[in-house]
């Protein structure tokens, strides 16, 4: 669980780290993250925006534009009151080229929580060819507006899709 608290003091915050650290996501974990966001005032207060869950899919052929790729980003909310809050989603598709990974396509949303053709990014890429196989993934950041952020980016599992770049 990783717990947001903004401009707590460090030992504020060391006392609310223990035991709720969680390591980096690696490419191709399926296991849900959890957050827990607070501001410094809510964390003294006891009382908090709650827990959500940073969700993707992987990279995928559209089932609705023929050659394009999709990678989608959205959240959940899992506890506490943000039902009614925005979040900024960002998603990046990439492939990797060289060694290394290359963002393709990028999509910014604000949207609430639960995921759907309206509450998510969407990034999309249109294959100039279905011939060569290339590694696709991507990257999604969860911001909830108007609370503190940490740097924390689910990056879903690698694909290997016939998509010519």
């Amino acid at each position: 669980m990783r717990i947001r608290t903004g401009a707590a003091s460090a030992a504020l915050a060391t006392l609310l780290a223990v035991g709720a650290a969680v390591p980096a996501q690696a490419a191709g974990s399926d296991a849900p993250q959890y957050r827990s966001v607070a501001s410094a005032q809510s964390v003294r207060a006891g009382s908090g925006i709650g827990a959500f869950q940073t969700l993707g899919d992987n990279v995928h052929f559209s089932h609705t534009v023929r050659g394009h790729i999709n990678a989608h980003g959205w959240w959940k909310n899992l506890s506490g009151p943000a039902r009614g809050v925005k979040a900024k989603v960002t998603v990046w598709l990439q492939v990797k080229r060289g060694g290394e990974w290359k963002t393709l396509a990028t999509d910014v949303k604000n949207v609430y929580s639960g995921g759907g053709s309206g509450k998510r990014a969407a990034a999309a890429y249109k294959c100039t060819y279905n011939v060569g196989q290339y590694d696709f993934r991507s990257v999604i950041d969860v911001d909830l507006i108007g609370y503190p952020d940490d740097n924390y980016k689910k990056i879903t599992a690698t694909q290997r899709l016939g998509c010519g770049l």
